[in-house]
């Protein structure tokens, strides 16, 4: 097989990761033209930083909206696509009969309930349409306001919000928050678009927020760019052709990626390079498929550690960005258990995220 032939096998195979990937994944996922790809978006990050938004860590997902008969539908996430509730009762009628008879469906088939003629309100009777998004406080768990400030933490990220604000007047006046992220023409549908604007949905009761985006363009280390450019052009046969795997080993990239996750999830990121084999004893990788990787690294020696090299590079770098954006004023701040910055943000154009593996695991 040709390396061009090996590069075109390698794209299409590889399904691993998230809509949005890690910056540092685009290396396995789209082998060294995703190293170089990171490289450009940071980058670009240093002259323009427009398209990076906040990631809201809001808790739990709903959708809400009108079908083309008008009438008003919110169901949860385990709803959607699955469930048509027709009033309050029936929404939580379904959360509190489906699953194992867990305690908390009670409260949140309830809270779900008081949600409902709230949200309807607000959603215009000419509105059509679905969006999704996530709440990030409501009735049933509502914000805490103390010395001009508001604070909510949806789930694992507390965010504080100047009231004098413009959103802070907001919020100081509403009884719930939800930050979306697609809307889609049909109740159930798969296929969304973003949402940047979603003031038609407010209400004083009802704080909708779209994607927030920063307003600080971070300075970028320049010699570490070029830096993961090198790394990327020089080792790109060896990274590409050992991504693309063999017969019988179709999935090379997949395996990365749940090693990755593993060494992310247990904190160990700075072993990276020297882990995977060790890892791979314990996975859940066939004894097959680890022979086959061993001899793949063992012909193709500079694959594995360009690879591992490049995603820990393409990290630094975009921790020294998130470090930035934590840093600059802005109106609402962010801490994760105790310390300063939220769970990242995202590149809405290029669909990656920039996310500070030291805080936020996966889980």
């Amino acid at each position: 097989m040709r390396y061009s032939e090996f590069k075109t096998a390698l794209f299409e195979a590889a399904k691993v990761g998230r809509e949005y990937q890690h910056l540092e994944d685009l290396v396995f996922v789209e082998g060294s033209k995703g190293a170089l790809k990171a490289a450009d978006i940071l980058e670009n990050l240093g002259s323009d930083g427009e398209d990076i938004a906040i990631k809201w860590d809001g808790n739990p997902t709903i959708y809400w909206g009108r079908g083309a008969d008008g009438k008003f539908i919110l169901v949860g996430k385990n709803g959607w696509g699955r469930n048509k509730p027709g009033s309050p009762d029936d929404l939580a009628n379904f959360i509190k009969s489906t699953g194992q008879g867990e305690d908390w469906r009670e409260k949140f088939g309830n809270d779900m309930a008081v949600l409902w003629p709230l949200f309807e309100q607000a959603t215009p009777p000419e509105f059509e349409g679905f969006v999704f998004g996530d709440l990030l406080y409501y009735p049933g768990k509502p914000y805490s306001s103390t010395d001009g400030k508001i604070e909510f933490t949806p789930n694992k990220v507390t965010y504080t919000v100047d009231k004098n604000s413009d959103i802070g007047q907001r919020m100081a006046n509403s009884k719930v928050g939800v930050v979306v992220h697609q809307r889609y023409d049909e109740f159930g549908s798969k296929s969304g678009s973003p949402v940047d604007n979603a003031q038609e949905l407010n209400s004083n009761d009802v704080v909708v927020l779209a994607q927030t985006y920063v307003a600080h363009s971070p300075d970028v280390d320049t010699s570490s760019v070029e830096k993961i450019r090198n790394m990327a052009q020089k080792n790109a046969q060896a990274i590409d052709s050992f991504l693309a795997g063999q017969k019988g080993l179709s999935n090379v990239p997949g395996i990365i990626y749940t090693y990755v996750n593993n060494m992310s999830r247990s904190q160990r990121l700075d072993e990276l390079e020297t882990g995977f084999f060790d890892w791979l004893k314990t996975s859940k990788v066939s004894q097959n498929q680890q022979a086959k990787l061993a001899q793949m690294a063992e012909d193709m020696p500079k694959a594995l550690p360009a690879v591992f090299g490049l995603i820990k590079q393409i990290m630094t770098a975009k921790d020294n960005i998130i470090d930035q954006l934590d840093k600059a004023g802005a109106d609402v701040r962010a801490s994760t258990a105790g310390e300063e910055g939220g769970e990242g943000y995202v590149s809405l154009k290029n669909k990656v995220k920039f996310v500070p593996r030291s805080r936020w695991q996966p889980n």
